[in-house]
């Protein structure tokens, strides 16, 4: 009986990965806009991280990057702007890949458990209120860390994608993270709040 509450967390972990990996390697994982991929696969990372707690979000998180890292080796034509950073530095883009979605991960889960807190006091709406802004902060966070990271370590990959200066780089990211990395959190919050809203009325059944 002791081990119920291991083997659960397992089980579950191990499902919301194969959804990461099928996200990963099916069209309904990557949506692309211009040479930028926007991503629906942070949300599995999230909602394990509102569920399980940060410790599950980092791992589900390294899930994501190897998922990501594993596509790009193996399916090079399918993402053109990560085929090109993996040949730019292969140690630089590992680091992209796995990295920020760790973190992304971590701290959603840090997120989840502190809005838990607060709304410790049930009122009308509050689980949907806290899943819904978990899954908008970590979907934010998942770009936000991504294109840093890029642009931290592989500036001259996005100034060639776009065909730009090396000076313009800082206004292309900041630009691709308003105008994908929005309308990707205001779905990540939708959909995190169902699933999360589901997830908690079939765990209060489960014995």
């Amino acid at each position: 009986m002791n081990s119920s509450p291991k083997v659960r967390m397992l089980t579950r972990l191990g499902i919301l990965t194969a959804v990461i990996f099928l996200l990963a390697f099916t069209p309904l994982g990557y949506l692309s806009i211009g040479p930028i991929a926007a991503t629906t696969i942070q949300m599995p990372v999230v909602i394990g991280a509102i569920v399980m707690g940060p410790a599950c979000g980092a791992v589900l998180g390294c899930a994501f990057g190897l998922s990501a890292l594993i596509k790009v080796l193996t399916m090079p034509g399918a993402d053109y702007f990560a085929t090109m950073a993996l040949q730019y530095s292969p140690l630089a883009y590992i680091i992209i890949c796995i990295v920020p979605r760790v973190l992304m991960g971590l701290l959603a889960g840090l997120l989840g458990a502190a809005l838990k807190k607060a709304f410790a006091k049930k009122t009308v709406g509050s689980g949907i209120i806290r899943y819904s802004v978990t899954g908008f902060v970590g979907s934010m966070m998942n770009t936000v860390f991504y294109l840093g990271a890029l642009w931290l370590l592989a500036a001259e990959v996005i100034a060639t994608a776009y065909g730009a200066d090396l000076s313009a780089v800082g206004g292309i990211v900041m630009t691709t993270a308003v105008t994908a990395g929005i309308p990707e959190a205001i779905v990540s919050a939708l959909v995190v709040s169902a699933v999360c809203k589901a997830m908690e009325i079939v765990f209060r059944r489960t014995p």
